[in-house]
């Protein structure tokens, strides 16, 4: 088995909730550049929950390793049950910039707090010392 410093349960999570939040970018980006599209329907990528349950099961079983995490799917899926218009297509452009700028949050979010991890690990590499 490989080791890195990156190789804990959380860590893993952030990976691969960064990875999901870059995901989730592109299929509304593709869902905007299909608002006119006659019969387009509008796409999500929904990890959350199967992240979620991914950690919860590495914590309850701590040899458990981050298989879990890393088999985790990220595809984009229809959404149907958003209403259609009369074309049949189903985006709704203020929808889908709510859904961006939360996405963008949570991208934030989780590339902030992996960023202290590493400077955490660089600082006790260092011992402290610059």
């Amino acid at each position: 088995m490989s080791w890195n410093l990156l190789s804990d349960v959380n860590s893993q999570a952030l990976v691969v909730a960064l990875r999901g939040t870059a995901a989730r970018h592109t299929a509304v980006a593709n869902n905007v550049a299909n608002v006119d599209t006659p019969g387009f329907i509008r796409a999500d990528v929904r990890f959350e929950e199967a992240l979620a349950a991914a950690l919860d099961l590495a914590r309850r079983a701590p040899n458990h390793d981050c298989r879990g995490l890393q088999t985790l799917s990220l595809r984009p899926t229809k959404d149907i049950s958003a209403p259609a218009r009369a074309d049949g297509n189903n985006v709704d452009i203020d929808r889908e910039m709510v859904v961006l700028a939360r996405n963008a949050l949570s991208y934030q979010a989780a590339i902030e707090t992996l960023s202290a991890r590493i400077r955490m690990l660089r600082s006790a590499i260092k011992q402290g010392r610059s």
